[in-house]
């Protein structure tokens, strides 16, 4: 950054020559050293809440995406747990030992099958905005922070409406990174967001209705 009073150029705070104090921005700030999940849970739950400057701390993190994918997982196994393990645990012939296998395989199912969707459904939108929509950001950037609010897919194990309330919420995530991280219009976003996730939608109650 340049101080426009004596026009030198500095990444953190200095003193003027022109007797003005100039504090690095808040979104400028190097994460702690270290490991440090609790830092990042907030960030996360601050990026769920449509934080712009968490938003644009975690597009700048190179740590934010190791996060983001530690915390997905977890959630993608909450989810997993709440969905299926009732169902394993009232199937007739179920035994502590099918039930520890069953629940190994579903959760690196869910890990891998997931995380899939989640890369293509972000990049998608990144590169959509990239290709027509002249995108000024990164797909490391957009990953970095749509990874760290990809927990509230946990709404899914709402009943009923679970999986709407889950769709709503990640497009809005995604629709915040998308317009802070790639720099597009608010409803550029969510026109982008929301079809890229509502052709996942589609093509999951396609899927839903093979399998009846």
């Amino acid at each position: 950054m340049q101080c426009q009073v004596c026009r030198m150029e500095y990444a953190g705070s200095h003193d003027c020559s022109g007797g003005v104090a100039h504090v690095m921005p808040e979104e400028m700030k190097p994460p702690p050293d270290g490991i440090c999940p609790g830092y990042y849970l907030n960030m996360a739950l601050k990026i769920a809440s449509f934080d712009d400057v968490a938003i644009r701390r975690a597009s700048r993190d190179p740590d934010a995406i190791v996060y983001g994918a530690v915390l997905s997982m977890v959630s993608a196994s909450i989810i997993f747990l709440v969905t299926a393990l009732p169902k394993m645990l009232t199937r007739e012939g179920a035994t502590a030992g099918t039930v520890f296998w069953g629940l190994l395989l579903g959760c690196l199912y869910v890990w891998v099958s997931m995380g899939m969707i989640a890369i293509i459904q972000i990049g998608l939108c990144h590169g959509i905005a990239k290709a027509f929509l002249a995108a000024t950001g990164t797909l490391a950037g957009v990953m970095n922070a749509s990874l760290l609010g990809w927990f509230v897919n946990c709404l899914a194990v709402i009943p009923r409406l679970g999986l709407i309330a889950a769709l709503i919420a990640w497009t809005a995530v995604l629709m915040t990174v998308l317009k802070e991280v790639d720099g597009l219009s608010r409803s550029r976003a969510f026109l982008v967001t929301a079809g890229v996730n509502g052709l996942y939608y589609l093509l999951l109650l396609v899927a839903q209705r093979f399998q009846q």
